[in-house]
């Protein structure tokens, strides 16, 4: 007897999204696979590197700092450091 396929649901994606090249340090790469692993032993699932990063950038994007007023990225760091670490840097408006 022939298989009858059936008809898939549509995939609705609900951000568009751009595929990009990133470059960067292998201690970078390292944290990223060291996150990875711990959370495969911990929770059971995989998780890739674009994953951990749109992760970290959409906590950022969450925080509501305005990483334009950093003059560098040692600057940014500590933005972001002292948001994830509690303490209260200038936000948006």
């Amino acid at each position: 007897m022939a298989k009858i396929d059936k008809p898939r649901p549509p995939v609705i994606q609900a951000d568009s999204w751009a595929k990009i090249t990133v470059v960067l340090l292998d201690r970078h790469v390292a944290y990223l696979d060291r996150i990875a692993v711990d959370i495969r032993l911990e929770h059971g699932f995989a998780i890739s590197r674009a994953e951990l990063i749109r992760s970290l950038i959409e906590a950022a994007s969450q925080s509501g700092l305005v990483l334009s007023d950093a003059a560098d990225m040692k600057q940014m760091i500590e933005m972001l450091r002292g948001v994830w670490s509690g303490s209260r840097p200038r936000r948006k408006r």
